[in-house]
């Protein structure tokens, strides 16, 4: 018999999983709902944030530094993605399909480029902070809490980019109607790149903070792309509600499942409810709440 006390745990790790998993999922939807992008390297700008990271931290003893350096140089790296690989493309009547594999391929370049540089051996994080609290019953991480906390501050700052900002403005145009944005004055290409960048600045900001969890080694991005490529499917591409709503509750889901079936058996139950969301509504759950 399961206790009341172990869901009420499972359901409290699934919420802080969430809000990490959904600051990854929502760069990958932001790409495809303004660019028309799937970005398969999305993954491995987790990777390359989790080592900017890590030698920073050794060159400088600073976290804060570190966490810094991991979101400048992924947001540079994903803006020369856009302006270097994707945009060439454009112009093709068939974009969709050379897009997703230029950025498959890029994946696997800077995978086994960490490989061939540095190795593919794990590399140890140093943990953020070992304090445990226990709350009735409930045990909470001190360092998961912190990194839940940091996960909503950068979503809190990209909704009101989006929302409230002249940039956030030009996103919007560009979404929904290309040429009619370039008439106002909105320079698309510029758009196309700032949000490649912003969407890989999310997958490094992710990469620093889950390292101490993850670790850090070359192929650590494709564990949480395919996790956060499940959330957009159910949660809608391009849908940034859908995809909040999608990461908090399939992490809910997994953590819940965890008590009775391995890590591997919750990932077969997330692609099942992938693939039943998708025959039931195929533009995902924020295409139903839009």
């Amino acid at each position: 018999m399961v206790s009341v006390d172990l869901v009420a745990q499972q359901v409290i790790n699934g919420l802080l999983f969430g809000g990490q998993l959904a600051m990854m999922a929502i760069g990958l939807t932001l790409i495809w709902g303004v660019a028309r992008v799937l970005n398969f390297s999305h993954g491995a700008m987790f990777m390359v944030g989790g080592f900017v990271g890590f030698f920073t931290l050794g060159a400088t003893g600073s976290a804060i530094v570190a966490v810094v350096a991991a979101v400048l140089v992924v947001f540079v790296l994903g803006y020369l993605t856009e302006v270097g690989l994707v945009r060439p493309l454009r112009d093709r009547e068939e974009f969709g399909i050379p897009s997703m594999v230029v950025t498959l391929g890029l994946a696997f370049l800077l995978e086994n480029g960490f490989i061939v540089w540095i190795g593919s051996q794990r590399e140890s994080f140093p943990q953020f902070t070992d304090v445990v609290w226990n709350v009735g019953g409930i045990v909470l991480s001190a360092q998961r809490v912190f990194i839940f906390g940091v996960s909503l501050v950068a979503l809190g700052i990209l909704f009101y980019v989006i929302s409230r900002t002249k940039l956030g403005l030009a996103i919007r145009a560009v979404s929904q109607d290309n040429d009619t944005a370039l008439l106002m004055g909105v320079r698309p290409n510029r758009i196309y790149a700032m949000t490649f960048g912003i969407s890989a600045a999310l997958a490094g900001l992710a990469g620093v903070l889950l390292a101490p969890i993850f670790a850090v080694y070359p192929s650590v991005g494709w564990y949480p792309f395919l996790l956060s490529f499940v959330v957009v499917m159910v949660g809608g591409l391009g849908s940034v509600r859908g995809t909040l709503l999608s990461a908090i509750g399939l992490a809910i889901v997994r953590s819940i499942s965890m008590i009775w079936v391995s890590s591997e058996m919750a990932m077969v139950i997330l692609f099942g409810i992938m693939i039943i969301v998708l025959v039931v509504y195929p533009d995902g759950i924020g295409g139903y709440l839009e």
